[in-house]
C-alpha cells in the first residue's frame, strides 16, 4: 500500500503544473516598461513607417502635395495610410488621398497633387515558428517573426517621371515570454494574430497517438479479412 501511495503521489506531481523557477516568471506586460515588447499591431505600423520613410526619400526636401494612391484594396490599407500620413507630414509634405479605381472605365476627377505615391500591399505576415517548452510541455518563450512587403511607385505628375518603382520588404524578429502572448497578439486583423508552432514532447505524443490509432485500424482490418 505504501508503494502504491508513493506511486500515486509521484504521478500526481508529474501531472501538476510545475512552478516557474526563480527568475523565469515574465514581468507583467503592463509593467515591463517602455521599448521592451511591442504588440503585433504596433509592429505592423512600424514596418509600414520604415517602408514609407525609404520611399519618401525621393521626394523634394522643400515639401510638396503628395497623393496616396492604393493600387488594390487590402485589409491593412488603413494602417498603411496612417503610417504614410504621419511620415510624409513630418517631412513637410501635404498629404492627399486618391482612392480612384485604376480599373474604372470612366476617369475620376483629378486630384491637385505634385506627386503620386502609389502602393500595393503584397503581404503582411506574422508567425511564431519556434516555441520553447519546459519538459516539452509548458511554454516558456516564443520566437516571433513579422514581415511586410509593399510595392511602391512614386510618380512626378507634371513630367510623368518615375522617381521610384521598387518592392520594399521589411522584417522583424524577436523572442517573447509565453506570458506576454495574450498581450501582444491581436485579433483586430488576420495578420496580427497567429497560432504558435507546436513541438517537443507534446507533438511527439500526438504523433504516437495518430500512429497507434492507424496501427490499430490496420490490425482490425486484417483480423476481419482473415475471417
Amino acid at each position: 500500500m505504501r508503494l502504491f501511495a508513493a506511486l500515486v503521489t509521484v504521478l500526481s506531481l508529474g501531472l501538476a503544473p510545475i512552478p516557474a523557477l526563480a527568475g523565469e516568471t515574465p514581468t507583467p506586460f503592463a509593467e515591463a516598461g517602455p521599448d521592451t515588447v511591442r504588440t503585433n499591431l504596433w509592429l505592423t505600423q512600424a514596418l509600414f513607417t520604415d517602408i514609407v520613410h525609404e520611399a519618401a526619400g525621393v521626394l523634394p526636401a522643400g515639401g510638396a502635395r503628395v497623393a496616396l494612391r492604393p493600387r488594390a484594396k487590402h485589409v491593412a490599407q488603413p494602417l498603411f495610410d496612417t503610417a504614410a500620413f504621419a511620415e510624409l507630414t513630418a517631412a513637410g509634405h501635404e498629404v492627399l488621398l486618391d482612392e480612384t479605381d485604376v480599373s474604372a472605365t470612366r476617369p475620376a476627377a483629378e486630384i491637385a497633387a505634385d506627386y503620386e505615391f502609389r502602393y500595393f500591399i503584397e503581404d503582411v505576415d506574422l508567425a511564431y515558428p519556434r516555441v520553447g517548452r519546459r519538459f516539452g510541455l509548458w511554454r516558456r518563450w516564443l520566437d516571433r517573426e513579422f514581415q511586410a512587403v509593399v510595392q511602391v511607385t512614386v510618380l512626378e505628375k507634371a513630367s510623368g517621371r518615375l522617381l521610384l518603382d521598387r518592392r520594399l520588404v521589411r522584417s522583424y524578429a524577436d523572442r517573447i515570454a509565453a506570458g506576454h502572448l495574450a498581450a501582444v497578439d491581436a485579433t483586430t486583423y488576420g495578420f496580427t494574430t497567429a497560432e504558435p508552432a507546436e513541438g517537443g514532447l507534446r507533438a511527439i505524443l500526438e504523433e504516437l497517438v495518430v500512429v497507434g490509432a492507424l496501427t490499430g485500424l490496420v490490425a482490425v482490418y486484417f483480423a476481419n479479412s482473415g475471417n
